[in-house]
């Protein structure tokens, strides 16, 4: 049942939980896929993301069925993107020297804790000192995903002032290191935020998300 709501409603252009739960109680084609069963947003939700790489590979193979039928045309694509804030907080962004200082102490932190843990017998601190080890050991793992989304940055601001030729020394970037794929970025009200940029397109006469 979820399956089938998901891909009728990507193939109708609805990408929201929120929207599917409506249409199953307002519209007769959701309504007929839900043979009289009421689903919540949150059941919806849960799925989509729960199962993205099923279902990704499934519209997939649905919309190069259509496709093939003739019943949509891949030739025009209609792009649009949207601003979506990110969880990370504005203190999380650091420049290089402040990357390298927190994946410095998260290193020491970790290679401290994983002697304790083994120089303790204790089971129960053992485990209370593996779990802090671990908070480390990714807390380290964030950092490093940040300075590597710093170098990308960075080659990418290089590139556009060579191409635009004016000389001007590019400001020196910053990364989030508690979530390296968000960037700072200018929001509809006007404000700056942590935010990720969302591209979707879909095909401009059937507006099937692709």
């Amino acid at each position: 049942l979820l399956l089938a709501l998901w891909l009728y409603a990507s193939s109708d252009g609805v990408g929201s939980a929120r929207a599917l739960e409506r249409l199953c109680g307002s519209h007769d084609v959701y309504r007929w896929l839900c043979g009289g069963v009421s689903v919540n947003y949150h059941t919806l939700a849960d799925f989509r993301v729960g199962c993205a790489d099923l279902l990704d590979r499934l519209l997939c193979e649905h919309l190069a069925a259509l496709a093939d039928a003739g019943l949509v045309t891949l030739d025009s694509l209609a792009q649009d993107g949207v601003r979506v804030r990110a969880s990370a907080g504005a203190a999380s962004f650091g420049r290089k020297a402040t990357l390298d200082r927190h994946l410095s102490i998260a290193e020491a932190v970790v290679d401290q804790l994983k002697h304790e843990v083994d120089a303790r017998s204790d089971a129960s601190n053992r485990r209370i000192k593996a779990a802090r080890e671990r908070a480390a050991r990714e807390r380290g793992e964030r950092v490093r995903a940040a300075r590597a989304a710093l170098e990308e940055i960075e080659r990418r601001r290089q590139a556009r002032e060579e191409k635009r030729g004016n000389g001007k020394k590019p400001k020196e970037p910053r990364a989030s290191s508690t979530d390296a794929q968000a960037r700072v970025m200018k929001m509809a009200d006007g404000g700056f935020r942590p935010g990720y940029n969302v591209q979707v397109a879909s095909t401009a006469g059937e507006q099937f998300v692709v």
